[in-house]
C-alpha cells in the first residue's frame, strides 16, 4: 500500500474527532465548490493529453496549499486503496472510477481536499466536525480564491459557475451535515417524517457515502439541491436550519427511548444483544458490525452503557464506524482480502478495539 496511505489506517481524520456544534448528533459538515476551465471541455469529454494537461497545472499551481499532505494519481491506486480514500470523504466514486487522468489532494488533517478531472476540473472540499458548515466554507476560501487567480474558470454573467451538471450551476456549492439517527431510526415512523420533510425543503437525503451508498449505522447524509438563484449564504442555511431541527428531534426521540421504563428496558436489551454480537461472532459484515456499533452509540450518548457495566466513549465508537469497512480493514491487515476473510478479521479486529475477550478457539 502506498505509505502515504499507510498512514491513514490508524489516525482519526481532524473532523471526526469530536467536538463540534450538535456533534452527538451531527458527525460532520462539509462543503465542496465545483469549478471549470473556460477553455476546456468538460472532464468527461476532454482527450487523455487534455486531461493529463489540466492534472498537471493543477499540481504545479495548487500542491504548495496542502503542504505535507498528499497529492495521489488516482490510476495508480490498487482497489483497496481506493476504497479507503472513499471511507474516508476524501474521494467521490466518480473520481475513482474516471478511466482519465485525475488527481486528489489533501491536507494532513484530512479536512482541506481537492478532485481534479471529477465530473469537473476542479472540486474542492473542506470539511469540519460537527454541525459548523461557516467554518467549513471559511476554510475553503483560501483555495478557491487560489484557483480563481492561477485560472481562467467558466463563469457565464446571469448562470455564475457553470458545470458538467447542471443542477450545480450557480454558485457551484453543496453543503451536506453527516447525521448519526440511531433513535429516529428505531422510532421509524419519525425518521421516515424526518427524511420526507428534507425531500419537501430541496434537501437530498443519501447514505453513508453520498449518492449511490446506503444508509449504513443509521448514518445519513443531507445536502442542499439548489445552486442556481439563491446565494452561498441561504444554501448553507437551508441545510444548517434542517440539520439543527433533526438533532433536537434526534434528542427528543432519544429521551423518549432512556427516559420511560420499559423503552430504557428495551433498549438495554438490544445493547446486550449487539454486545453479544460482537463478543460471539467469529464473522461480521459490515452491517453487522455497523448496526451493533450504532446501537452502542446510542447507549453510551446516553448513558444506558454503565448501567450494563460497560463504558463506552462515543467518539471512540463512532471511529469504529470508519475503521470496519472493508478499505481500512484491508489497509490494517496489509492484504487484500476476499469477503469471508474480510469478515473474520473485522469480527477479531472490532473486538480488540472495545476490549472484548476473543471467544474460545478464535
Amino acid at each position: 500500500m502506498d505509505a502515504r496511505l499507510e498512514s491513514l489506517v490508524e489516525r482519526c481524520p481532524a473532523w471526526l474527532a469530536g467536538g463540534g456544534p450538535d456533534a452527538d448528533v451531527v458527525v460532520a459538515s462539509r462543503v465542496r465548490l465545483a469549478r471549470n476551465l473556460a477553455a476546456r471541455r468538460f472532464p468527461h469529454l476532454l482527450p487523455v493529453e487534455e486531461a493529463r494537461e489540466v492534472c498537471r497545472q493543477g499540481r504545479e499551481r495548487l500542491a504548495p496549499l496542502f503542504g505535507d499532505g498528499a497529492v495521489l494519481e488516482i490510476g495508480s491506486l490498487s482497489a483497496p486503496e481506493r476504497e479507503l480514500l472513499a471511507e474516508r470523504s476524501l474521494a467521490s466514486r466518480d473520481l475513482l472510477d474516471a478511466q482519465r487522468p485525475t488527481l486528489l489532494f489533501f491536507n494532513p488533517a484530512e479536512t482541506l481536499g481537492l478532485m481534479v478531472n471529477e465530473e469537473d476540473h476542479f472540486r474542492l472540499q473542506s470539511l469540519a466536525p460537527g454541525l459548523d458548515l461557516s467554518a467549513a466554507h471559511k476554510a475553503i476560501r483560501p483555495l478557491s480564491r487560489l484557483i480563481s487567480r492561477s485560472f481562467d474558470l467558466a463563469v457565464h454573467p446571469r448562470f455564475g459557475y457553470l458545470t458538467a451538471c447542471p443542477t450545480n450551476a450557480g454558485t457551484g456549492l453543496r453543503a451536506s451535515l453527516l447525521l448519526h439517527l440511531p433513535a429516529l431510526a428505531r422510532a421509524k415512523t419519525p425518521l421516515q417524517n424526518a427524511l420526507q420533510t428534507a425531500q419537501r425543503s430541496y434537501l437530498a437525503v443519501r447514505g453513508l457515502h453520498g449518492e449511490g451508498s446506503r444508509a449504513m449505522g443509521h448514518l445519513y447524509q443531507i445536502s442542499n439541491q439548489r445552486t442556481l438563484g439563491t446565494d452561498v449564504t441561504e444554501q448553507m442555511q437551508a441545510v444548517a436550519d434542517f440539520g439543527r431541527q433533526v438533532a433536537e428531534y434526534e434528542r427528543k426521540i432519544r429521551g423518549v427511548l432512556l427516559n420511560e421504563p420499559s423503552n430504557r428496558r428495551t433498549l438495554g436489551e438490544d445493547v446486550q444483544r449487539a454486545w453479544r454480537v460482537l463478543a460471539d461472532s467469529r464473522r461480521l459484515t459490515t452491517i453487522q458490525a455497523l448496526e451493533a456499533l450504532s446501537t452502542l452509540r446510542l447507549a453510551a450518548l446516553g448513558g444506558a452503557d454503565a448501567e450494563l457495566g460497560l463504558e463506552l466513549n462515543p467518539s471512540r465508537v463512532l471511529w469504529q464506524f470508519f475503521q470496519m469497512q472493508p478499505g481500512h480493514l484491508q489497509a490494517r491487515v496489509g492484504a487484500e482480502l476476499d469477503p469471508d476473510a474480510r469478515d473474520q478479521s473485522r469480527a477479531r479486529l472490532l473486538r480488540e478495539a472495545l476490549g472484548i475477550p476473543h471467544p474460545e478457539g478464535t
